[in-house]
């Protein structure tokens, strides 16, 4: 198994997370989501980008514009640069912003196809955007959101190089916050940030997770719900609306399955598309999770081609993941 280069991984984060979330809003019929995109070109549409595939993207650009910064020699406050990311995708969607909202400037990645339109579905957590108030672990909004929307957007906060983990968790729980302010919510994305985070240095799924279940644990007040996530079974999720640590969970076992069948001899498209249709019985945000995850892992190369041919803004992801990586570095490693 090749080792994917620190760009690839980067690159196939955010097409993991774009690809697994559409074509798990798309369903998977009896060919699975795997069926060739040639066989009919002229009735296979594409498939528009989720709500975590759109903030993927744009999370991923505001740290770049923080890099961008600091590379400059000015320092940047994160949290702020993805704060105004967030209102940039927000106003696209339709959000009536409060007037006390300021004004995000448009930079590259707002011109780009499949990221400027209305998202396959409106999450109901898209209301903790408009009122013009940045969240913070300090001053939460979002109260009610429990869900996994958080945290299916967070993997890119693993992805910056060069820095230690405690700085992964102090970003992803202030970019959760900004929308999420329930502990399993803002948690579940420190989970996956974490653990992109260690996937990124080479760590395989099991030890990533080791590292990742550490960082919660190490937390204040960590959630239990969300530390068992990490031991449960991607089958043993039940019925109703998945809470985050239920997709979190789905989304763990299903990448634990991947490795294990490539382990086995599978073709890692193949057990990259195996694990998102197992990942997306509890929902498109688990798939995600799950596709940011296996795509840090194995790298671009993994995402099925097919999904990739299908899914909007591929060339949005692609331009971003190769800005993103020159800025850090990534190009050189």
């Amino acid at each position: 198994m090749d080792v994917p280069s620190p760009a690839s991984r980067i690159l196939g984060c955010l097409a993991g997370t774009a690809a697994a979330e559409a074509a798990a809003i798309a369903g998977f019929g009896p060919e699975g989501a795997t069926a060739p995109a040639d066989q009919d070109p002229g009735r296979r549409a594409a498939l528009p980008l989720g709500p975590a595939g759109q903030l993927t993207l744009f999370t991923a650009d505001a740290l770049l514009e923080a890099i961008e910064w600091a590379n400059d020699g000015v320092a940047a406050d994160e949290a702020a640069c993805v704060w105004l990311a967030s209102l940039r995708w927000a106003a696209a969607q339709g959000v009536p912003l409060a007037p006390t909202a300021p004004l995000a400037q448009p930079r590259w990645l707002d011109g780009q196809d499949g990221v400027q339109v209305p998202a396959a579905v409106r999450p109901e957590w898209i209301s903790s955007l408009a009122g013009g108030q940045m969240g913070s672990p300090s001053r939460p909004v979002g109260l009610a959101f429990d869900d996994a929307g958080a945290a299916a957007h967070a993997a890119p906060f693993g992805l910056v190089p060069h820095i230690p983990a405690a700085a992964v968790v102090k970003m992803s729980t202030e970019g959760a916050s900004l929308t999420h302010g329930t502990p399993g919510a803002v948690q579940a994305a420190v989970a996956v940030a974490s653990m992109a985070h260690f996937l990124s240095l080479g760590a395989d799924a099991t030890t990533a997770a080791g590292s990742a279940r550490a960082q919660i644990a190490s937390l204040p007040t960590p959630e239990g719900a969300i530390l068992d996530a990490f031991d449960a079974d991607a089958s043993a999720a039940g019925g109703g609306r998945p809470d985050a640590a239920a997709a979190l969970a789905a989304a763990l076992g299903a990448v634990r399955a991947a490795e294990s069948a490539a382990e086995a001899g599978d073709a890692e498209q193949a057990a990259f598309a195996a694990a998102i249709e197992l990942a997306s019985v509890r929902g498109h945000d688990a798939a995600a999770i799950a596709g940011a995850l296996l795509g840090t892992r194995w790298g671009a190369d993994a995402v099925p081609a097919p999904w990739v041919s299908r899914t909007a803004g591929m060339g949005a992801a692609e331009g971003l993941a190769a800005r993103l990586a020159k800025a850090t570095g990534a190009l050189a490693d």
